[in-house]
């Protein structure tokens, strides 16, 4: 009889390590899953799209998230490697970093965790400094980007302009595209709509799909519409999904928009999965990214 026990025993145990190494194997590839960051690419039709910008490219990175592995000579990499693509206008999404795990579940140390994102924030912006895009470099930030220091200074010292609610006229050959940043006060939107008509090229751009339904309702001054194409993050496409379910919190809207392209309005609207992690770097049937968009006046397929 204590033979068989202590078999038992012993086999019990072969089954915990074989169990144990199939977890750590499966944790290991979606942190490797996560730190794969695709390059994505689409030509968005704009009826309107003046002759100076056809074929003018917009690189647009949201959700950077530094954080744990995720660090920011990691993250600055990605954008050396980039660089070869010439874009013509760079475009930050917001969302520079994330606490990690432990961070989350140790909220009592915001203060340290402030200042170490902070910093963390500001050498990221440091690497990237001589990042070239001849129609300029804009970023927008989110609600928790203004917790962790001066984002408007940061920004003018990396060379970015801000777009905190409000416009940037960008001129190619004497002709003209606006860049929209919209704050999470939708109440502004509509402000910021009758700054246009419909016959304007305007692209915008926010942290959250949370404001599409807005950004479809309000018009241009001459009441048509306003915006020929709408950019948003946030939602890390889910991060980690199973059964089609995600580990973090969305609301309806975030549901709606969880991840790529949505056209049901006849405005062209992206949600981007974004470059990084919430809490931990790791990703189940979703992939970081970021998106290469080419403007043209003439109708795709």
């Amino acid at each position: 009889m204590k033979r068989k026990k202590a078999k038992k025993r012993g086999f019990g145990w072969i089954i915990a390590l074989i169990i144990t190494v199939l977890i750590a194997g499966f944790a290991g590839w979606m942190a490797v899953n996560a730190s794969i960051i695709h390059l994505r690419r689409a030509t968005v039709y704009i009826p309107d799209l003046p002759g100076a910008f056809e074929e003018k490219t917009i690189l647009y990175a949201s959700d950077i998230d530094l954080g744990g592995i995720n660090t920011p000579k990691r993250a600055a990499d990605v954008f050396d490697r980039l660089q070869a693509l010439q874009p013509d206008i760079l475009l930050l999404g917001g969302d520079y970093t994330a606490p990690t795990l432990m961070e989350l579940i140790n909220q009592s140390d915001a203060t340290r965790y402030a200042s170490n994102t902070g910093n963390w924030r500001g050498d990221f912006f440091h690497y990237i400094y001589d990042f070239s895009a001849p129609l300029g470099r804009y970023m927008i930030a989110s609600p928790e980007d203004r917790l962790t220091g001066d984002i408007r200074a940061l920004a003018e010292e990396a060379g970015f302009r801000l777009l905190d609610s409000d416009r940037a006229e960008i001129v190619s050959g004497g002709d003209r595209l606006w860049l929209v940043g919209l704050g999470e006060d939708i109440s502004g939107i509509s402000k910021l709509a009758g700054q246009f008509r419909s016959g304007d090229t305007v692209v915008a751009v926010t942290s959250s799909p949370n404001q599409f339904p807005a950004l479809m309702t309000t018009e241009a001054s001459d009441s048509g519409h306003w915006v020929d194409l709408a950019l948003a993050g946030h939602t890390h496409g889910g991060q980690i999904r199973v059964f089609g379910r995600s580990m973090l919190s969305m609301d309806t809207i975030e549901q709606q928009f969880t991840c790529g392209w949505n056209r049901e309005t006849g405005v062209p609207m992206l949600v981007t999965s974004g470059m990084g992690c919430e809490g931990i770097n790791m990703r189940l049937n979703t992939q970081a990214e970021v998106w290469l968009i080419t403007l043209t006046s003439q109708p795709t397929a």
